[in-house]
This record gives C-alpha cells, sequence and structure tokens, in this order.
C-alpha cells in the first residue's frame, strides 16, 4: 500500500500530460475510424461519447497536477512540470474537441 502511495505522489504532476496523451490519441483513433472508414453504418453518438469520456478523464487529471501549482510546499521542479501537464491537458482536450465537430459536421459517405 505504501508503495502505491508514493507511486501516487511521484505521478501527479504528470497526471495530466500522460492521461491526456493517451486519452487523446484514444479518442483521436476512435473518431477518425469511426468518422472514415465505416461511413455507411456509424453514428456520431458513439465518437461524441468516447471523446467526452476522453475529455473528462484529461479534465480530471489536469485538476490533479493542478493541485501541485498551487501547493507553497512542492519543490519548484514538480511545479513547474504540474504547470506543463496542465498547460497540455489544456491542449489535449481541445484536440479531442475536433472528432466530435468532425462527427457531427461532416457527411457520413462523401457522396
Amino acid at each position: 500500500m505504501k508503495r502505491l502511495e508514493e507511486f501516487r505522489d511521484l505521478f501527479v504532476p504528470w497526471a495530466g500530460l500522460a492521461v491526456g496523451l493517451v486519452a487523446a490519441g484514444i479518442a483521436h483513433q476512435f473518431g477518425s475510424e469511426g468518422t472514415f472508414d465505416d461511413c455507411a453504418t456509424i453514428s456520431p453518438i458513439p465518437i461524441i461519447i468516447a471523446c467526452l469520456i476522453g475529455i473528462a478523464a484529461t479534465i480530471f487529471a489536469a485538476l490533479s497536477s493542478w493541485r501541485i501549482v498551487c501547493d507553497d510546499k512542492q519543490g519548484e521542479a514538480r511545479r513547474v512540470v504540474a504547470i506543463i501537464s496542465v498547460g497540455s491537458g489544456a491542449l489535449f482536450v481541445f484536440a479531442m474537441i475536433l472528432p466530435i465537430i468532425a462527427s457531427l459536421v461532416l457527411p457520413p459517405c462523401f457522396q
């Protein structure tokens, strides 16, 4: 149990970056495959749901990193990593909004 707490303590500044990267990758892959590969049967609803789950996970992780930024007791290096993590989390959220827009705007089969 102590190792899990140590891992959590070390991972929190990196959470927005790591979780956001994985979530954006999954949302992008799901969105691009759903929008372009199976155009006759795909609905925008699964793409929107996948992207919203990724956005929620990224926001949760970025808020975890934000707590490190606001804590004065943390070291300077941890705070810098947390600032980068929060900023990249915001960028990943924007990247996950794009497949939502594409699924709603693009016609199903480009015909």
